[in-house]
């Protein structure tokens, strides 16, 4: 009875420290990881029209380059678009700089009339020109490698289209050799297809009401803000405010705390009706995930690769589900990442019940 408890403990030991290996390895090889799983997202998002152009009898290399250029206009027209507002961001700086300190001079002096005292230079300290200066350049850096990276997906995304053939059936080929994996690689395609589909759809129409929106009451740069409602729709929970944040600021220092409230009433409905209402009518159980485990992978894909791991939480939580339902041994693990699990009993433990039920008049 008690040699069985040494036998495990070292086993579930070298369990641990090989997650916490592989934990590092994927961190620290980031910069790998990300660009290639990008540009397999994107080539599983290409596959349709890419079957649909191999079925009107287009040659390959000619469908595989239509898909990619439209990936490469969608992309850059998108980078364009963020550099050209980065640029015009930039160069408003100081006239937004000086309105703010114009709001800022005016609390304080609403504050002090009603004998709310501050410690002298709190505001000015808080949006100083040095900081302002900073988040600036931090804003082109990251752009710069946002550009460096969007190169690196679009190259992996034109090898894996002209490739898509080929290595259609050596996967094929290696899943029958593995037994039992044609069948879940399909699935994992349709099931992120299906969900991208359906995200990409509700995400652009909140990226065209918001940008709309924000465009009717008057706030700079109405179309940066509605791209960015697109983008981090992706990110499931924290997006929505994210996206929300900086058209509400920047209402403020246009027009004032009323057209900033405006916006942000504007803003929670939309969010409310189409990520609370109309997407989950949508979607149905094919997210097959919890709330907690979407929240929970946010956090860990987040914290292992950043902005992009967070973009990237739910289909590969989604994935991993399913590579998990594949084997006897893990499918309690999907169970547990399901967000309706089977409410019967399992079959084991109704096989473990009935002896004990038919036991009784037997032994008596």
């Amino acid at each position: 009875m008690l040699s069985s408890v040494p036998r495990r403990s070292p086993d579930l030991l070298l369990r641990l420290a090989a997650l916490v290996i592989i934990g590092a390895a994927l961190r620290s090889a980031a910069n790998v990881f990300i660009p290639i799983l990008m540009a397999l997202l994107l080539a599983v998002v290409s596959a349709p029209p890419l079957a649909w152009l191999e079925k009107r009898r287009v040659p390959m290399p000619v469908a595989a380059t239509l898909v990619l250029l439209a990936n490469v206009g969608i992309v850059g027209a998108g980078a364009m678009l963020v550099a050209s507002s980065a640029t015009e961001l930039g160069s408003a700086v100081p006239r937004y700089q000086a309105r703010l300190n114009e709001i800022i001079t005016s609390s304080i002096a609403w504050l002090e009339a009603r004998h709310v005292h501050l410690p002298s230079g709190a505001g000015t300290h808080l949006v100083s020109p040095g900081t302002v200066i900073e988040l600036g350049a931090g804003m082109v850096r990251d752009l710069a490698g946002l550009l460096s990276d969007t190169v690196v997906v679009l190259l992996i995304l034109g090898f894996i289209l002209f490739e898509a053939s080929a290595l259609e059936r050596k996967l094929q080929k290696v899943a029958g050799d593995l037994g039992g994996m044609p069948g879940r690689v399909a699935h994992i395609v349709t099931e992120v297809q299906k969900y991208l589909f359906l995200k990409t759809v509700i995400s652009l129409a909140m990226g065209i009401v918001l940008g709309v929106f924000v465009a009717l009451l008057g706030v700079d740069f109405a179309l940066l803000w509605g791209l960015f409602s697109f983008l981090l729709n992706f990110i499931p929970n924290v997006g929505a405010f994210i996206a929300g944040l900086p058209p509400v600021m920047l209402a403020l220092i246009q027009y004032g705390p009323g057209r900033a409230l405006a916006v942000m009433i504007g803003f929670v409905a939309v969010h409310m009706v189409l990520g609370n209402i109309v997407e989950p009518a949508l979607m149905g159980r094919r997210l097959g995930l919890s709330a907690l485990v979407v929240f929970l992978s946010l956090l860990f894909w987040g914290w292992l690769w950043g902005p992009a791991g967070m973009f990237l939480s739910v289909p590969l939580t989604m994935v991993a589900r399913i590579l998990l339902e594949g084997s006897d041994r893990t499918r309690w693990i999907a169970q547990l990442l399901d967000s309706n699990p089977p409410a019967e009993v399992p079959a084991a433990a109704a096989v473990e019940e009935a002896p004990s039920a038919g036991g009784a008049p037997g032994g008596a």
